[in-house]
């Protein structure tokens, strides 16, 4: 009679740890947004080019920018729109670009790699124009591989475009979302 409580209660046992190994993980829940950032929900991006010359449309990078910020930190409660008049948002993050530089590679088969490097600093305001985060110059670079004497003249070119808003969503959001490792 033992014997067959204790096969029963190992296989009831074994039932319940294979049964167990083939559920789907339990989901991860979000993670947080920094303190000085809980109260935002919606932010509106706004990216402006303070360099002087050679210039991009801002309101074409503000939108990419803000798609990027949506698919770089989508883990995040926090969800980015291209600054406009809707005013939905609960919270404006401009990025200004201070300084940018192109510097490419001699070409090699017909191609050539072009690293650009970008100073900017942004800040966070809340809705009431409360100054919540505020960064100071930071680098944002990124590289670019382009056919010979393809090199764009213009920021607003379409390769210029995509990978500098990408940039500018990834260096924003690591250091407004994600916590620096403690020593």
């Amino acid at each position: 009679m033992l014997e067959k409580k204790l096969l029963t209660l190992a296989c009831a046992a074994g039932i319940l740890a294979c049964g167990a190994c083939f559920l789907p993980p339990l989901p991860e829940p979000k993670p947080r947004l920094p303190p000085a950032l809980a109260s935002l929900h919606r932010i509106a991006i706004q990216v402006e080019d303070n360099t002087g010359d050679n210039l991009f449309d801002p309101v074409v990078m503000s939108r990419a920018t803000a798609s990027n910020f949506n698919r770089l930190w989508s883990g995040f409660p926090l969800h980015a729109d291209s600054f406009g008049p809707s005013g939905l948002s609960d919270g404006t993050l401009r990025i200004s670009v201070i300084r940018k530089s192109v510097s490419c590679s001699p070409q090699r088969e017909r191609k050539q790699f072009c690293t650009i490097d970008m100073g900017i600093s942004f800040t966070v305001k809340a809705a009431d124009g409360r100054i919540l985060q505020s960064e100071r110059e930071q680098r944002s670079t990124f590289g670019l591989s382009l056919r010979a004497m393809s090199l764009p003249v213009t920021w607003n070119s379409d390769p210029f475009r995509q990978e500098a808003a990408y940039a500018l969503a990834f260096t924003a959001g690591s250091k407004l979302l994600v916590p620096e490792p403690s020593n």
